[in-house]
């Protein structure tokens, strides 16, 4: 298990437990690496929201499914994060996620349920960690609060300005897209061609200007 070490170090869920605390804490979560092929299922939407635990490699998308049996992307889960989590702790019997690799994927999976159980016996190491997991879930539920704000706007505009405020803006004013227009679509719970249209349309109109995956947002009040 030596070699998550490198990724525990880069995820706040470890932040103030000594490297040294590792292995024995890795044991008390009943650590197990697995590996997913890209576009391998990690979990069905009905399953048991019993797997848990930390991308060491690759990348997860989280999704559900529409009245039409379309996909409806959620978010998506990079290396150092966490999956999961809080289905397994809140004992979900059936999961309304869909958890699948969109790239090779080494996962480690981790039974944080553990930490619900014989609070007064806990090491200081799970006694951090299951605080960390309480920062995790209250940074995980203003996400999901983030993409339903997004999700209840009707027009698609709306959408993409709510979804723009999100993206970190680096010093040159450029914000990265992280997803290709097909997978930003499916985010936004939008058509493709209606999205290259918007986006066409907002830079003729002069209000963004975007190039591949770099947007810069060119009315300041757009965004207010």
């Amino acid at each position: 298990m030596k070699k998550a070490f490198p990724v525990m170090k880069t995820c706040p869920l470890f932040a103030g437990i000594a490297e040294s605390d590792y292995e024995t804490l890795l044991s008390a979560l009943s650590a197990k690496e697995d590996f997913f092929p890209k576009h391998d299922t990690v979990i069905q939407i009905g399953d048991p929201g019993k797997r848990a635990g930390l991308v060491l490699s690759g990348t997860l998308e989280v999704a559900f499914y529409d009245e039409n049996a379309s996909p409806v992307s959620v978010t998506r889960i990079e290396s150092g994060n966490v999956f999961g989590a809080m289905m397994l702790c809140a004992n979900v019997t059936d999961s309304a996620m869909h958890l699948r690799a969109i790239s090779d994927c080494t996962l480690l999976f981790l039974d944080f349920s553990c930490l619900l159980r014989n609070t007064e016996r806990q090491s200081h190491a799970e006694t951090r960690l299951a605080a960390n997991l309480l920062g995790y879930f209250a940074k995980r539920s203003l996400l999901l609060t983030q993409k339903i704000r997004i999700l209840g706007q009707k027009k698609l505009r709306d959408k993409l300005k709510l979804y723009f405020n999100t993206l970190p803006k680096q010093k040159s004013g450029v914000r990265k897209l992280p997803l290709s227009k097909t997978e930003l679509a499916s985010f936004l719970y939008a058509d493709r061609s209606a999205l290259s249209r918007e986006l066409s349309r907002m830079q003729e109109e002069g209000i963004i200007a975007m190039e591949g995956k770099e947007i810069v947002i060119l009315d300041p009040d757009f965004l207010a």
